[in-house]
């Protein structure tokens, strides 16, 4: 009797992990799949702002951006905010314009109007030709 007390417990916390994985999978890669499965989407946009947490790296002793986030004011009437690379957020500022490409809740890219700096230019700075 004991012993199928225990394999019903056994199952039973079998059936219950795997109930918990599968949903912790579908809360948790469910927005990323249906955003990824939806068309890109382009907007005229102007850049807001630039927002960013900061937090202390113990490697270096010191404080670094760990969040870079882009707020656009969309030509729609609407406000997003992504969450951008590195390489996005350091070749724009606050009051650019152009093109804002993204998927779903997913930021694609923003193609600057007029770029701020002039590619040709900081490849000579940087390669000192």
């Amino acid at each position: 009797m004991w012993r199928w007390i225990a394999v019903g417990l056994i199952v039973l916390w079998i059936i219950a992990m795997w109930w918990v994985l599968i949903h912790a999978l579908v809360r948790g890669w469910g927005p990323y799949v249906r955003s990824k499965r939806r068309k890109k989407t382009e907007v005229r946009a102007r850049i807001k702002a630039k927002a960013g947490d900061h937090d202390f790296d113990p490697l270096n002793w010191r404080m670094e951006m760990t969040r870079k986030v882009l707020i656009f004011e969309c030509e729609d009437g609407i406000e997003r905010d992504y969450d951008v690379h590195d390489d996005v957020w350091d070749w724009v500022e606050e009051g650019d314009d152009g093109v804002l490409t993204y998927q779903g809740h997913l930021f694609v890219g923003f193609e600057a109007r007029r770029a701020r700096h002039d590619p040709d230019k900081v490849y000579k700075r940087l390669t000192r030709t």
